[in-house]
């Protein structure tokens, strides 16, 4: 009898501490949850969790610029969820030709001449494309483009784009090489001469007058600006801008001609005048009559 009463108490009290959690239970099998996974594009240097960007816009203050000059560039980026944000000091440049721009934070400076293209890049993005014009001006004068070599050494002329009288590489080297305004349009004026001498070696009774009138104005020149004669007081001019123009055997063989026309005749210096001059007080030639 006591042998059951005791079976059913210990019955009893394994059922209260199961009851009451006490007993062992089996291990349940738990699976966490997958982390949220943050977008790839960065606002701000911070993981951006709203809105991926959809598009890039680039807009360029001016498209045509003077060589060496400067504009503003800025990269707009468009995410899914509408919202914008300018991205210009976190994007890639793609320029062609390469080296015809730098751009640095928001400023691009033209470098060389020509039709630039320029595009912004971030990750596996493109913006749209801009075309620039960059070109060369120097006191209101824009100067040709430079010739191709091939092309311009072919004919006895050259390459004159701006049909102003002066073959396009002499122009160019004229302002490369000199700043003062008058110094530029004395060898504007003598390059021009020297086209029209060379153009036809046999009229050059009739067109030596040019070189005569280079020579006026020249003369005028110096005695009037003390800088200039004092530069050319020991060294001819022409002979520096002669090296330039007849850079051709073609072209010095025509120059040769001119001067044997002449047969050794003995001329007089031409004398001081402005009024000779083709350019004006900033060394800009003028039209041809």
């Amino acid at each position: 009898m006591r042998r059951a009463l005791t079976l059913v108490a210990s019955a009893l009290l394994l059922v209260i501490a199961a009851v009451c959690g006490d007993t062992p239970k089996a291990q349940k099998e738990t699976k966490s949850k997958p982390e949220a996974k943050a977008s790839t594009n960065v606002r701000n240097g911070s993981a951006h969790e709203t809105g991926r960007i959809d598009s890039l816009a680039l807009h360029v203050e001016r498209t045509s610029l003077n060589r060496d000059r400067n504009t503003t560039v800025k990269v707009t980026a468009l995410y899914d969820n509408n919202e914008t944000e300018d991205v210009t000091q976190r994007v890639a440049w793609i320029v062609e030709p390469k080296d015809a721009v730098k751009i640095e934070g928001d400023t691009l400076t033209a470098l060389e001449e020509g039709n630039v293209t320029v595009r912004a890049k971030a990750g596996g993005l493109l913006s749209n494309t801009v075309k620039l014009n960059i070109y060369w001006e120097v006191d209101g004068h824009r100067l040709p483009p430079e010739p191709d070599p091939k092309i311009n050494n072919a004919t006895l002329l050259g390459v004159d784009v701006n049909h102003n009288g002066v073959r396009d590489d002499v122009e160019r080297w004229i302002y490369e090489t000199y700043e003062h305004p008058i110094e530029r349009g004395i060898f504007m004026q003598s390059a021009r001469a020297y086209q029209k001498v060379i153009a036809d070696p046999k009229k050059a009774h009739e067109t030596t007058k040019y070189l005569d009138n280079a020579y006026s104005c020249r003369k005028y020149w110096f005695a009037k600006d003390k800088s200039l004669h004092d530069k050319y007081e020991y060294e001819y001019p022409s002979e520096k801008i002669s090296k330039i123009q007849f850079n051709t055997i073609k072209r010095y063989i025509a120059y040769e001609r001119f001067n044997a026309e002449f047969n050794g005749e003995v001329f007089d210096s031409p004398p001081s005048s402005k009024d000779k001059c083709e350019f004006d007080e900033n060394g800009i030639l003028k039209a041809l009559p």
